[in-house]
């Protein structure tokens, strides 16, 4: 029989294995290949209420370039026990190329129902952001579907979500804008209060393609 540490060791070896694998394997297949990389915080003020916020930073360009810097705060709360909302807000500060640096703005408020059967834990996130800066203005709806293992006696939470952006601006008619298929594991990192989301994203657009790899630290407390 395998010893409890011993199979973490392993599932921590084969998720540093992916990260060094994945990345050559996109680039030879396609030409942008981006990393997401963040540390942030979740404080529960009360056991149906919580705080969170972090900080961000992605790359473009096969790891050319930063894209840009991110800064994100909000709150959640639950309001039953399948039902949580949130709202957040966010500034970006990122690279528009030969037009310099630039700010840009964003709010969002959410909605989560969340089930599980057996070990599978299965929600369901719908969110409005709008999204602004000196160009003008963007509006999303932004629907996410999540599953998780829960991996007797292991604190490795494998997972997998899609997620579709439909636009809200005038002309769009809620035509999907982009999509997102993802696929991760959570881990513990240092200690029970730390933990890693390790990820692999396929972004889709009718104008680009983008493989993500990343990684996002989480202090609760």
């Amino acid at each position: 029989m395998i010893k409890k540490d011993s199979y973490t060791w392993k599932i921590y070896g084969l998720v540093v294995v992916v990260l060094c694998i994945v990345p050559a394997f996109l680039h030879a297949q396609e030409k942008d290949f981006t990393t997401w990389a963040s540390a942030g915080f979740k404080y529960k003020v009360k056991p149906a209420f919580t705080l969170s916020g972090k900080l961000e930073w992605r790359t473009k360009d096969d790891l050319g370039k930063t894209d840009r810097w991110g800064l994100d705060v909000g709150g959640a709360y639950s309001v039953l026990p399948f039902l949580k909302v949130a709202a957040g807000y966010e500034i970006h500060y990122r690279n528009r190329g030969e037009a310099g640096w630039k700010f840009r703005h964003r709010y969002h408020f959410d909605g989560t129902l969340s089930t599980r059967v057996q070990r599978l834990k299965v929600s369901l996130r719908e969110r409005f952001q709008h999204t602004f800066d000196s160009s003008g203005d963007e509006f999303r709806w932004r629907s996410r579907v999540k599953l998780a293992y829960d991996i007797p006696k292991c604190k490795i939470e494998p997972y997998a979500s899609v997620e579709m952006y439909n636009g809200l601006n005038r002309g769009e008619r809620f035509d999907v804008q982009r999509m997102r298929y993802r696929g991760g594991v959570v881990l513990p990192l240092f200690s029970d209060c730390w933990e890693a989301d390790v990820f692999y994203c396929r972004q889709w657009e009718s104008k680009a393609r983008k493989n993500i790899v990343g990684v996002a630290c989480t202090y609760s407390f």
